[in-house]
């Protein structure tokens, strides 16, 4: 074991560092405990984002006047939240990911949301499409396959979303309650 004398320039903020880790594991234990307890609120997988865009969705949703509810089970083809035959596929995408993309929308949706988390990993943009508005972008040419790569490109006036769907920005989505 090095002395502490003997410590490392970088080695000085390792007491910050084991406080930051504790706290996030804490937060982490908490979430996943609280998806024991309501899992019909932020149930789910390991993915502790995908659990929180989930979460925020059924909010955002349910202040439109939806009434969805998770799907059980940790994973479900295609959809995360269902409301008779509206089935919602629930994407997050935080300022983190450098790229600003996810993974390709699977086949099952008939609503898809779409939520840009910003630096405090609420909400700025919330994107909301139909699988009619993505069909008419399919017949239009714009939209080139049914299972696009997930971007947020698609909240920009040029996107998907953007020209075939609606997305709210931080202001609305604040007005929501969310």
């Amino acid at each position: 074991m090095t002395p502490v004398s003997d410590l490392l320039p970088s080695q000085e903020r390792d007491p910050q560092i084991q406080r930051a880790i504790k706290a996030y594991l804490q937060a982490r234990s908490e979430i996943l405990a609280l998806g024991r307890d309501v899992p019909e609120r932020i149930g789910g997988n390991d993915n502790i984002i995908g659990r929180i865009g989930e979460f925020l969705g059924l909010r955002f949703l349910e202040a439109l006047g939806q009434r969805p509810e998770k799907v059980e089970g940790a994973s479900s083809p295609g959809y995360d939240l269902v409301e008779g035959a509206c089935r919602t596929q629930v994407k997050a995408i935080t300022h983190e990911n450098q790229r600003g993309r996810s993974v390709r929308l699977t086949p099952g949706w008939t609503q898809f949301l779409l939520m840009e988390l910003g630096e405090h990993y609420t909400p700025d943009r919330i994107g909301l499409l139909t699988l009619e508005q993505q069909q008419q972008a399919l017949d239009a040419g714009f939209a080139k396959t049914e299972t696009p790569v997930v971007s947020l490109t698609m909240l920009g006036a040029k996107g998907l979303i953007g020209r075939y769907g609606r997305v709210y920005d931080r202001e609305e989505i604040e007005a929501l309650g969310i």
